[in-house]
């Protein structure tokens, strides 16, 4: 594919989620911060805040607790062993692996009631493997593109989705590499994006606990349609992969607003017309063919640059005020990871005001979002609703009993 200045090619090993991971010593932290030096002193803070284990242990354990908690890195002497010797190898990262699992464990017994409510990692990870053992049927089956297309969007939706769309893959749309540093096949054709809606309830509690749980909660509704749908395609005989927490093929991102499920916003993810950002993505990778949506396009960049309500809103200013950029044919704003990862270890949540504080997260009325693009009297009027209805934005402060029952 030729490219251009607009091009961009990204590499999930660049995630936060992903650096923040990385074992102070190991091969792959030393690797990383010698080709990114500039990153290692602001991910440092992270990972001595706690980094996402504040997450999964709700905030039960500070910074200084996990890092005692965390495993180390082999010596040298070890770690050269571990190279020459596959085995050791395995069974050294297996162990630390499970010492990282079981930080909960230490938690005094009711704040780790509270802290394993949260069972996203394990139930996203057993989806992925019991899709990845799943091989496709040795006869194919032959329906025109355009029918198969209009039955994967209803076995998406019957399975849970919300909302569905296809994309015709390019290069640019995969990442380079896996978190883990494998190299990603790029021989599919066409991704099925499916976004999950997450309840309105949970999402206005931010930064609160709720706001975890009902994220966590969708990233498992994504991974359990994700494979039930990769296994469909698998039984009628096309080959898959599966794009779930546990590993992406794809920043889903950009992949949803190829798809016609919205557009990106200046929160710097997919803003849907039905429920805003209040959504999680998820993808099925494959050869089935199929007919591609097209990108829609209801005004959302031009609303986003008159509302500004996540940006304002956002205490640590991790979302840009300013014009957006043109990548890989769509408009993005800047987005700052780190400040954005640092109001999650404060919380121990993974925030989520940018999300309460959209109007579309809290509904708008559908004639207006119909009307609105190229009006901006239109938006005002979207927007002057919404103030006189939310304030800055829609927050309620009283936990949900899931949340609170021990406290």
């Amino acid at each position: 594919m030729e490219q251009d200045h607009t091009t961009k090619y990204f590499d999930e090993r660049d995630s936060m989620f992903t650096r923040v991971r990385l074992i102070k010593g190991s091969p792959a932290y030393r690797e990383y911060y010698r080709r990114y030096p500039e990153r290692r002193e602001a991910d440092n803070d992270l990972r001595e805040c706690g980094g996402l284990m504040r997450l999964a242990t709700a905030g039960g354990f500070n910074g200084s607790q996990i890092q005692e908690l965390m495993p180390r890195w082999p010596n040298r002497f070890v770690e050269a062993l571990m190279h020459i010797c596959p085995p050791l190898r395995h069974s050294v990262t297996s162990k630390m692996k499970e010492q990282v699992s079981h930080i909960p464990d230490h938690l005094p017994d009711e704040e780790r009631i509270l802290a394993l409510i949260d069972d996203s990692s394990p139930a996203v990870a057993a989806c992925f493997e019991a899709d990845r053992r799943k091989k496709p049927a040795t006869k194919k089956v032959n329906v025109p593109p355009e029918r198969m297309t209009s039955l994967v969007k209803e076995v998406a939706s019957f399975y849970g989705a919300s909302l569905a769309g296809i994309v015709e893959l390019q290069d640019c749309h995969y990442y380079t590499h896996r978190n883990t540093g494998e190299p990603i096949h790029h021989g599919f054709k066409y991704a099925i994006v499916f976004a999950v809606e997450m309840p309105t309830e949970m999402i206005n509690r931010a930064p609160h606990r709720e706001t975890l749980l009902a994220t966590c909660n969708g990233y498992v509704q994504a991974a359990q349609i994700g494979a039930r749908l990769s296994g469909y395609i698998k039984s009628i005989g096309y080959d898959t992969s599966l794009s779930c927490m546990v590993s992406y093929d794809a920043p889903l991102v950009l992949l949803a607003e190829r798809a016609g499920i919205g557009q990106i916003g200046r929160c710097n993810v997919i803003v849907t017309k039905e429920y805003g950002n209040r959504v999680r993505l998820g993808a099925v990778m494959t050869n089935l063919p199929l007919v591609a949506d097209q990108p829609v396009d209801f005004g959302l960049k031009q609303f986003c640059m008159l509302c500004g309500k996540c940006a304002a809103n956002c205490p640590v200013r991790a979302l840009s005020s300013t014009e957006p950029q043109l990548v890989n044919g769509s408009l993005v704003w800047e987005h700052n990871e780190v400040k954005c990862m640092r109001m999650w270890t404060k919380t121990s949540t993974d925030c989520a005001i940018c999300i309460s504080s959209c109007p579309f997260t809290q509904g708008v009325d559908p004639e207006k979002t119909d009307a609105m693009k190229g009006n901006p009297a239109v938006m005002r009027d979207i927007l002057r609703e919404h103030t006189e209805k939310y304030g800055s934005r829609a927050y309620n402060p009283q936990p949900l009993p899931i949340a609170a029952v021990l406290k």
